[in-house]
């Protein structure tokens, strides 16, 4: 029904090299096996995001048991053991079969929704299951070169937004008739659409189309800029405000290729600025310049969040107190927040191949919110810049 050849993404020898990290710190961390069910991280291990369990022991093979759709997973995994599942009863004797009758069993307890775990405590009684997300989450936060490419082409999907914005803005035009312009180009280059994040409560669309005193309205979300919505039940993003003279607007971007995104923010102007919004601007761009070339293995995110926050001191008392979020910079690759990040008290080393999203963003209560956000990945001599649109402050 399904061609491998046509269907399958991600390089037999990524997965491989994967399940073998992961293999490599459950030994390292007294862990006997790991079930893996959340969809990205599904995908990262197996390449395929169909209804699973994915059991990977300490040694042997891994297999995965698939609820739906069996000719799907087939054709879009490598993996050697893939099988199908009719029923949950299954997993403990399927646990046992790669060699795991008991012990310590992993399970993505960050994201495991309570009642699912307390179902696999009762089917799973001769084990003791805890959480192996850290684990996970650190192996998928140093990207391979073939990730790196993924995310090289999600980023150059945002290249042409000057363009665009210089084609399709005019005065008085709606967020909403702006954000459904970006979104078309968007989709008509490829873009897969969905976006994930991992935490509680988060979701995303493409990204944040904001202008003007609705891009400066705190929310309920830990972003620098959250935008007004559309109603109460969305609460973010672009709203049925006109765009006129003297707004700021921010684009704020999230481009995809083979799951993997890449995010990127823009700054345009509806005719001129006041002074201190492009005093700000500025600012960040300079943040941007700094942090991103001190950004070198071995040093953590807290010390670059200090840095931010020494760069910015003299603007922060003029900005809106309320909205101020608690990073500087987010790593990001399936989903929009992985480590690292560039936060107090984040005291992991960064590592070659890590990638993350620098994005200094000052907002004025009233007025509007201005800053500027690239990405990149480690390297020895600092973060290399992934996404190269123009960072120039364009008035339209």
């Amino acid at each position: 029904m399904f061609s491998a050849a046509f269907i399958q993404v991600v390089p037999s020898d990524e997965i491989v090299r994967r399940i073998a990290s992961l293999q490599g710190r459950l030994t390292e961390s007294d862990l006997d096996a790991v079930v893996i069910v959340q969809t990205p991280d599904l995908y990262y291990f197996t390449g395929t995001t169909q209804s699973s369990h994915l059991i990977v022991p300490a040694s042997g093979e891994a297999t995965l048991l698939v609820r739906r759709t069996l000719d799907r997973a087939l054709a879009e995994s490598p993996l050697e053991d893939i099988r199908p599942m009719r029923s949950l009863s299954e997993l403990a004797p399927a646990l046992a079969l790669t060699g795991v009758a008991s012990g310590r069993v992993g399970f993505e307890l960050d994201v495991l929704p309570s009642a699912r775990y307390l179902d696999y405590v009762e089917r799973l009684s001769s084990y003791e299951i805890v959480d192996c997300s850290p684990i996970i989450r650190e192996i998928r936060s140093v990207k391979s070169e073939w990730e790196i490419g993924c995310i090289r082409k999600a980023a150059s999907m945002l290249n042409d937004v000057s363009s665009l914005m210089a084609e399709v803005f005019y005065v008085g035009m709606t967020e909403l008739k702006l954000a459904a312009e970006v979104e078309y180009w968007l989709r008509s280059s490829g873009h897969q659409g969905q976006l994930r994040m991992r935490s509680f409560n988060s979701d995303l669309h493409y990204g944040t189309v904001a202008a003007g005193p609705a891009s400066a309205l705190p929310g309920g979300t830990d972003t620098p800029i959250v935008g007004l919505g559309i109603n109460p039940y969305i609460g973010k993003g672009p709203s049925h405000q006109p765009i006129t003279r003297g707004m700021p607007i921010v684009i704020d971007l999230v481009g995809s290729s083979n799951g993997y995104i890449a995010d990127q923010t823009r700054c345009f102007a509806a005719g001129s600025l006041s002074e201190h919004l492009l005093t700000a601007y500025e600012r960040s761009v300079e943040i941007v310049k700094v942090l991103s070339k001190a950004a070198i293995p071995g040093v953590t995110g807290s010390e670059l969040y200090e840095q931010a926050l020494e760069l910015a001191k003299d603007l922060v008392s003029t900005c809106a107190s309320g909205t101020r979020v608690s990073f500087v910079a987010h790593g990001f690759g399936l989903e929009l927040d992985e480590p690292p990040f560039f936060a107090r008290g984040w005291n992991y080393p960064l590592e070659e191949g890590m990638v993350f999203a620098l994005e200094p963003k000052f907002v004025f209560p009233g007025e509007g919110a201005v800053g500027l956000e690239n990405s990149y990945v480690v390297t020895p001599g600092g973060g290399e810049c992934l996404t190269t649109a123009s960072e120039e402050l364009i008035f339209l």
